[in-house]
């Protein structure tokens, strides 16, 4: 039986972008490939990664300057420690399936989410709300959306034997302001002086 293609949109947002939409109901092994959250320019780069349980994710510093990524998250906490450009990258496993944020214990504004999902049924949306999720396995499922500062929207969805694509559309309303977090320690972050890069 042939996987098939799943796609849709989202309504509400203007700039409908940066969503994750992903299927539940079923579950795939992790693929082969690490994935990377590169930290540049004092951001991370994807601000939003969805992976696969069992995944690695490596950790680049492609800034002059020291980072210190890590997660107090209740499904993956880590620390990676302080390390610059040039050192070698660090990586880590994340084996349970749930959200995780990052940040940077130096950089209050560096701040990612990874998305440890139970397969590779997912897409990010585009500027326009649309998304493709190829390789679906016909079946009833659950079709999910989540972003930052927004409640999840989930919607069953029935992939039919025969079908090669199944139209869906979700409607997400960002309601949620995203309270300033604080150091991996639990104390605020240090004013910022004007001078620093």
């Amino acid at each position: 039986m042939r996987e098939k293609s799943f796609f849709g949109g989202l309504r509400e947002r203007e700039n409908r972008s940066g969503v994750v939409v992903y299927l539940t109901g079923f579950v795939r092994t992790a693929p082969g490939r690490v994935a990377i959250l590169a930290q540049k320019n004092k951001r991370f780069d994807p601000k939003l990664l969805p992976i696969v349980t069992g995944q690695t994710i490596q950790f680049p510093n492609n800034d002059p300057i020291y980072h210190n990524v890590f997660s107090v998250s209740a499904i993956h906490p880590f620390d990676l420690g302080q390390y610059r450009s040039g050192d070698p990258p660090r990586s880590e496993v994340f084996d349970r399936p749930g959200l995780v944020p990052v940040y940077c214990n130096i950089h209050p504004d560096m701040i990612s989410y990874v998305v440890v999902l139970e397969n590779d049924a997912f897409a990010v949306t585009a500027a326009d709300g649309t998304f493709v999720i190829s390789n679906v396995p016909p079946g009833r499922l659950t079709l999910n959306a989540w972003m930052p500062g927004a409640q999840r929207t989930s919607e069953d969805v029935e992939i039919r034997p025969g079908e090669e694509e199944t139209p869906a559309a979700l409607d997400l309303v960002q309601s949620e302001k995203i309270a300033p977090h604080k150091r991996k320690d639990g104390s605020d972050y240090p004013r910022p002086r004007s001078d620093e890069y």
